[in-house]
């Protein structure tokens, strides 16, 4: 059973994916038992998609004897089953569709729109996630636009322009969080995936990585002046979006960026003040 819960990789994603729907479900005025629901429904979602993920990428993390080290994937360690794993898959799969069908049809739909997009994902010979910038905008649907409007969908919300602004900026940062893990692994993807930053080189994927992170503070400010967020909250969010990607990447920072470098770097800046 341990190893059918490690399946979900809970780790990797509840500090942060969960609480897109919720934030949806917040924005709606939902109530705090919704607020549980719209969570159980993305908690076994997510981690449908995880589990698929493992699934199909048995295979590939066999070959990678860094993966199987770690035990990343337990089915490629033969900790689990296949067969056990599509029962599992199978009970992910049960419980928000039959929430989400009594909570709300448009709530419903967004949910299976999240659910096809995560299979599709991963799945053979379809394998978005190998797909050259379909990786990308993928991530940012299924784990972004997908999850936030169905959460304020199954609270009883409404989408208007607001709410896709709204919307379009969890899109952006769902499309960061996965550049950012696609650079941190790059040397341990090269050679085994075809992601599109092991395509377009390191280079090019941290100059994506910092447009990213520019075009979310763009969006936040635009949501600040439409939504009047207030100024702590907008601070608390600007910060938020600058310092996700550094902590992200802070080990692959570090190895390119040298502490005595910074302390050159450092002087001659205050060197020009002066």
């Amino acid at each position: 059973m341990k190893e059918y819960i490690r399946m979900l990789r809970v780790k990797e994603w509840i500090k942060f994916f969960i609480f897109i729907p919720i934030i949806g479900a917040i924005i709606a005025h939902a109530t705090a038992f919704i607020l549980c629901l719209v969570g159980i429904i993305f908690f076994c979602v997510i981690g449908y998609g995880f589990v698929i993920n493992n699934y199909f990428d048995v295979e590939l993390d066999k070959s990678n004897s860094k993966k199987v080290s770690q035990g990343k994937n337990p089915l490629s360690g033969g900790n689990v089953t296949k067969q056990g794993s599509c029962v599992l898959m199978s009970v992910l799969l049960l419980i928000p569709l039959v929430i989400s069908y009594f909570l709300s049809l448009t709530g419903f739909i967004f949910t299976c729109l999240s659910i096809v997009c995560l299979t599709l994902y991963s799945v053979r010979h379809i394998r978005l996630k190998e797909r050259f910038m379909l990786d990308i905008l993928v991530h940012g649907l299924m784990f972004g636009l997908f999850p936030f409007l169905a959460g304020l969908t199954l609270a009883g919300g409404t989408v208007n322009v607001l709410i896709l602004l709204i919307a379009s900026l969890f899109v952006i940062i769902s499309c960061e969080s996965l550049l950012a893990h696609q650079i941190k692994d790059y040397h341990e993807d090269f050679g085994y995936s075809s992601t599109t930053v092991v395509r377009l080189g390191l280079s090019t994927g941290w100059a994506m990585l910092v447009f990213c992170v520019a075009l979310s503070v763009v969006n936040l400010e635009l949501i600040a002046r439409s939504y009047a967020i207030g100024l702590t909250l907008n601070g608390a969010a600007f910060a938020y979006l600058i310092a996700y990607p550094l902590y992200t990447c802070r080990g692959e920072i570090l190895t390119v960026v040298k502490p005595d470098k910074v302390t050159v770097v450092i002087e001659r800046i205050m060197t020009i003040l002066r």
